[in-house]
């Protein structure tokens, strides 16, 4: 086990403030990460160099469209979660406790093995990155000097206080999943006081902190596929990140414990075609490949800037973070 960051102490009560579970955690108990434990009044974790997967994969796949376009990051994850989602695609890993004996993957490690494989980033994803938080403080800043980008993919359930503490360690780019409306939340994935405003109030947080953001949708059967709740996603998206941070709208599919069938094709569509018409200038279509809203049009003069299938890069015409035609600045790190 290794000393956690950011908790305080009342009696013999620890209370963790990492995420916005705010738990309160007793001598001998976990939160509900099941990952930081009280011990004699100090709070531990046991996420620490505790790696589930280590992987080069296409930063197309987090998915990040507008940061550094056609390169790979060394992916990586450790074990469990700060969320409930009864539909997760990572639930192999983000539904089990991390092992007590484990052998510590160094940060030097990551940062060494991704220089040698040609990445051009690090990336903390598959189960929830925030579990590994003060891992990332060190290996974001070795990265850093060693000339890698840092990057998240996260349901952005941390505390602003802890997204400055990555930004100053290194953080580059984040990816945030935000879930739906506060009853989502509540129903499913944080009952009973879960709020979608808490990753609303992060995303806000790091578009003033000048890391590169993207936010997405998971639109679920049954759940937050319904137009009301699009529009609360599109009309926060507007009135906490702003109208050029990009906003993929993903297509979910059955997964853990959910049945329910996967998401119809017309309704990302209509949530696109709502999105563009409110003023969202990039909006973007996950998991169907192939489908032309995978592609980065100008939002000045429409041309196909970007063109993608899944995760390759057919057509990159973004000439120094600017149109091609029109010379329009396009959101992002090119």
């Amino acid at each position: 086990m290794f000393r956690a960051k950011l908790y305080r102490n009342i009696g013999d009560t620890v209370i963790c403030l990492l995420c916005w579970n705010m738990c309160k955690i007793k001598e001998g108990r976990k939160g509900k990460c099941k990952v930081r434990l009280n011990v004699k009044g100090e709070l531990y974790t046991t996420t620490y160099g505790n790696l589930s997967a280590v992987d080069s994969r296409p930063i197309e796949l987090k998915p990040f469209f507008h940061f550094k376009p056609g390169s790979s990051s060394l992916t990586f994850s450790t074990y469990s979660c700060n969320l409930n989602c009864p539909w997760c695609q990572n639930w192999h890993l983000s539904k089990v406790e991390p092992p007590r004996n484990y052998k510590l993957v160094p940060p030097e490690y990551l940062v060494n093995l991704a220089k040698a494989r040609g990445d051009l980033s690090l990336c903390a994803s598959f189960n929830e990155p925030t579990l590994l938080f003060e891992y990332l403080l060190d290996c974001f800043r070795i990265a850093k000097n060693s000339g890698l980008l840092n990057t998240m993919v996260s349901n952005g359930y941390m505390t602003p206080k802890a997204l400055k503490e990555l930004r100053n360690s290194g953080l580059d780019a984040i990816n945030m999943d935000i879930k739906g409306t506060n009853k989502v939340y509540q129903d499913y994935c944080a009952p009973p006081s879960g709020k979608s405003d808490y990753v609303w109030r992060s995303a806000k947080t790091a578009v003033k902190l000048g890391i590169h953001l993207e936010m997405v949708n998971l639109l679920v059967t049954g759940v937050n596929d319904d137009e009301e709740s699009i529009r609360e996603v599109i009309n926060k998206h507007l009135k906490f990140v702003g109208p050029q941070i990009p906003l993929h709208f993903t297509r979910y599919y059955p997964a853990y414990k959910f049945t329910n069938s996967p998401t119809k094709i017309s309704v990302i569509e209509r949530a696109i075609e709502i999105a563009l018409k409110e003023g969202v200038e990039y909006v973007y279509i996950g998991n169907v490949p192939g489908h032309r809203r995978e592609y980065t049009y100008c939002p000045e003069c429409g041309e196909v800037l970007v063109k993608r299938y899944s995760t390759e890069i057919l057509k990159n015409e973004i000439k120094n973070g600017r149109c091609w035609k029109c010379g329009r600045e396009i959101y992002g790190v090119w």
